[in-house]
């Protein structure tokens, strides 16, 4: 995410990062405002100016009252109403009338540095906080809520050192009240994700659904912290291949993601979401799903999601055989990483879509070269996951240059890995020339294919369930996009910007009787009646 505020070496100096932190908070705050009050003007439950918030601000309340409805809100992870009260608690703090003792101060910075480790995904700002926490650690703080905050902030640092230095946590911990939520519950969703990155999915998957379970009992199924681990196990799940009723766990947690302010769950969700769709043959819905997910990262500035939800369409569309516009929508990619060169979330997505689109159009070797310095830069931040899901793009890159003895022994080894550690989906979802080789190699006889013969079931089990997902694809947005002219696509885009006839004749230099005829036929193909209509049936199908 960006801010307005960026840290410089003095705020990161000894005093400074207090400062910094506090800023970085303030700027959080004042972006979400001004995007709320541009988004919607209603008050909305759980977002930042909903009826609690407003609340608070229309009646004085004391300080150490604030922090502790701040504090609240943090074990809720209702992460944007927490910052909103902790601003509130500085402006209140700042009247002449209103003195703080010196620990409702202190409780304050670090409560924002808790806050800020859990919502930043910028590496100086984690890092400014981090230094406010490890302060407070050496000077005597040995709660469980401290001790995860830790381990969750050097994680994002992709400091696994210190990480792994900070005592673990006691999940098991009986009781359900002050800080023994955040260590039982959110502390194991994060160490879930870092485990699922060292390829012990087992172990990620059963720490997961233990906080999902406690998160369920303690806050009901309506909470965000009941909502982010549900699209935690879900995502663990669905690349187990264990997909039944996943939609419906994190459909029923999207409201609570959305305004949450926590832009990492609501990229995981949209995520998971739009690969089921795509999984069961529904790609009109994974469309929306992603439309959905790019209008809410620009509506909250999340760079990273946006970059990555376009890589995602680009992905449904070169397997929809529509390379023109996955190379449109890798062109998207690129204007947003000229624009954040430090955001190394977007950088990547747009590194992979790019590879993808030169895949598709002959180019692999160009992809591979790629591929390439992206697995080697996983494997410098120790992410395992991402490294062997780059492996299995790898493979498909060089068995599509003609490299056959490199692709096939990438392909194999990361078959052999992930069958260790039971991925999955990755090898389902995997590209037409890894799908061709795993036939081969599954049908090939055992001296001649000199494949592991524990490797020949997980194989099969993979081109069963790839074969199942060929059937179900219908093929009614491919249909609809080779039936519309390259006229009509022109036509089609200027009036999803709003246009009449008049000016998109004026802008196209055809006569306006021509985009009468033209709007006409869109309508026919598309099955619609109104101008409204055709723009988001367009927009689910990915045209647009």
């Amino acid at each position: 995410m960006s801010f307005s505020c960026r840290l410089n070496e003095r705020s990161m100096s000894s005093g400074g990062s207090i400062q910094a932190v506090r800023q970085s908070s303030l700027a959080l705050v004042r972006q979400d405002d001004s995007t709320a009050l541009n988004r919607d003007s209603r008050p909305r439950p759980n977002a930042l100016h909903g009826p609690r918030v407003l609340e608070s601000r229309s009646v004085r309340l004391s300080a150490n009252t604030l922090l502790v409805r701040a504090w609240r809100s943090l074990i809720e992870l209702r992460i944007d109403d927490a910052l909103a009260t902790v601003a509130q608690f500085e402006d209140e703090i700042a009247r002449d009338d209103a003195p703080a003792a010196p620990r409702s101060r202190e409780f304050a910075d670090v409560l924002r540095a808790l806050l800020l480790v859990l919502k930043s995904q910028d590496g100086a700002v984690v890092r400014a906080a981090l230094s406010v926490l490890e302060s407070r650690h050496r000077s005597g703080g040995k709660s469980p809520a401290l001790t995860a905050a830790l381990r969750i902030g050097y994680w994002k640092v992709r400091d696994f050192d210190r990480y792994y230095a900070v005592p673990r946590l006691n999940h098991a911990v009986p009781t359900h009240r002050g800080t023994h939520g955040l260590a039982t519950i959110i502390g194991p969703m994060f160490e879930a994700v870092v485990e699922a990155e060292q390829l012990r999915l087992a172990v990620a998957t059963r720490l997961a659904r233990s906080a999902h379970e406690r998160a369920v009992s303690r806050f009901g199924k309506r909470s965000p912290v009941t909502a982010r681990a549900a699209v935690v196990l879900a995502e663990l799940l669905y690349e187990e291949g264990h997909c039944a009723g996943l939609d419906a766990l994190v459909m029923e947690s999207l409201t609570e993601v959305r305004t949450s302010g926590d832009g990492e769950s609501a990229l995981r969700a949209y995520r998971v979401l739009a690969r089921l769709a795509a999984r069961r043959g529904d790609t009109e819905f994974a469309f929306l799903i992603l439309k959905e997910a790019e209008v809410l990262a620009a509506a909250c500035d999340w760079t990273g999601m946006m970059g990555e939800s376009l890589m995602l369409r680009t992905q449904l569309l070169l397997k929809e055989g529509r390379t023109r516009d996955a190379a449109i929508c890798t062109e998207r990619i690129e204007k947003l990483a000229r624009e954040f060169p430090s955001d190394d979330t977007l950088q990547a997505s747009h590194a992979l879509a790019r590879a993808q689109v030169l895949v598709a159009t002959g180019d692999a070797r160009r992809a591979s070269t790629i591929l390439r310095k992206l697995q080697a830069a996983s494997c410098d931040k120790r992410n395992n996951f991402w490294a062997l899901r780059l492996s299995v793009q790898l493979a498909d890159a060089l068995l599509g240059c003609g490299d056959q003895a490199e692709g096939r022994a990438m392909l194999v080894q990361a078959l052999q890995v992930g069958a260790r550690a039971g991925v999955y989906q990755t090898f389902v979802d995997a590209g037409a020339h890894v799908a061709e080789l795993l036939l081969s190699l599954h049908h090939a006889t055992p001296p001649d294919s000199r494949l592991p013969p524990e490797l020949r079931p997980y194989i099969g089990s993979i081109l069963a369930d790839r074969a199942q997902q060929r059937a179900r694809t219908p093929t009614r947005a491919l249909r609809v996009t080779e039936s519309l002219s390259p006229r009509e696509h022109s036509v089609l885009r200027s009036m999803s910007c709003g246009l009449s006839n008049k000016r998109i004749a004026q802008e196209l230099q055809i006569a306006p009787e021509t985009v009468k005829s033209h709007v006409k036929g869109i309508f026919i193909k598309l099955a619609v009646q109104t101008r409204a209509h055709a723009v988001s049936t367009a927009g689910a199908l990915g045209m647009l």
